[in-house]
């Protein structure tokens, strides 16, 4: 499994004799400035945390564009260079690359092939998280599963819940769900399940099913609340695990499921006769699936059920992200999370667990 959690490899210098290693501290901290391309600048923070001894962990965020913020899929740093990529061994997403010179970072932004020089500086100490997080283990088909729990940083006893179900080309996407609603009061926990080989694979089906049980049994979770997400492939069997739990989940929430077929639509039968609420959100310039057709005949199963919600972005790419283009006026626009998706991802999910 590849998590998207951060790896560092160790930061050393030699002596003067070369003879011993000394060890260099890292560049922990919060560190921000401004990343500029055809005249349009993008404010970044970057927060560096130490773990562990040894270790960092990386978040990285833009105060203009909320939602577009994530925590790196893979981090090192070897003195004085540090760099990092949103998605580890995955192609697109955001990287960076920087040189450390004492408060100072300069570098390089890449947001897929737009190239920005910056140089940002320490401001204090990395913000807290607005979460806290857990390492556990979920057994499914005879497999033990590492898994990631997040546990809301604030005062309620009680909390609704999501388990995100991702294959390893997901994963990134399901960890930056997870982490942004865990900082908006909601339980999450993130499954790893391997990407069905045929229809026959039902791995991420008993995964979705050991999830949403995982979830009940923590203490922080009010389970009445449990519900899951799934993307792609995993949808109809993310669906059929939700159908068939005992009790049934709470919600849904899909993402680019296809459903242009009858028999492709018929997989989410099962959420319409639970009446489970669901929402699907399709991403207009996705070209993996048929989206008009999709969301069409997902209608039709569904049958408009009380909560459920389907939904298109239509100039959002499948990762729901708007890509960067240049406006009519010549004026560069940086790529920016779908107009709406964020905020009306929470308010279905605190609407259909209120």
């Amino acid at each position: 499994m590849v998590w998207s959690l951060p790896l560092l490899l160790a930061a050393c210098s030699s002596d003067a004799g070369g003879n011993e290693q000394a060890q260099v501290s890292l560049p922990s901290g919060h560190y921000e400035g401004p990343v500029s391309y055809q005249g349009s600048e993008l404010r970044v923070s970057l927060d560096l945390r130490e773990v562990a001894p040894g270790k960092l962990q990386a978040d990285v965020s833009f105060p203009q564009l909320p939602g577009l913020e994530f925590e790196a899929g893979r981090l090192a740093y070897q003195e004085p260079q540090l760099r990092l990529e949103q998605q580890a061994g995955q192609a697109g997403g955001i990287s960076i690359q920087a040189v450390r010179e004492g408060d100072f970072l300069r570098g390089l932004l890449t947001i897929d092939s737009v190239r920005a020089d910056f140089v940002w500086v320490r401001r204090g100490e990395a913000a807290p998280r607005g979460f806290r997080e857990q390492g556990l283990t979920v057994h499914y088909a005879g497999r033990a599963q590492a898994a990631r729990l997040l546990l809301p940083d604030d005062t309620l006893r009680l909390h609704p819940a999501v388990a995100l179900l991702a294959v390893p080309r997901t994963q990134a996407a399901a960890q930056t769900r997870a982490a942004y609603l865990a900082r908006r009061g909601f339980v999450t926990l993130v499954v790893t399940a391997p990407a069905p080989t045929d229809a026959a694979d039902s791995s991420a089906y008993y995964a979705t099913a050991a999830a949403l049980s995982t979830l009940r049994h923590q203490a922080a979770v009010d389970s009445g609340r449990v519900g899951c997400w799934g993307r792609g492939s995993v949808g109809p069997q993310v669906a059929g695990a939700a159908a068939r739990a005992r009790p049934a989940a709470a919600f849904v929430v899909l993402e680019s499921v296809a459903a242009a077929t009858r028999d492709e639509a018929s997989h989410y039968q099962p959420l319409s006769q639970q009446r489970i609420p669901v929402l699907a959100l399709y991403a207009g310039l996705d070209t993996s699936v048929n989206v008009r057709e999709s969301a069409r005949r997902l209608r039709l199963v569904l049958e408009n059920r009380r909560g459920t919600q389907i939904r298109t972005y239509p100039q959002a790419a499948a990762d729901f992200v708007q890509p960067g283009r240049l406006s009519a006026d010549g004026q560069w626009q940086w790529p920016k999370p779908a107009a709406g998706y964020w905020e009306g991802l929470t308010e279905w999910l605190r609407e259909v667990t209120k």
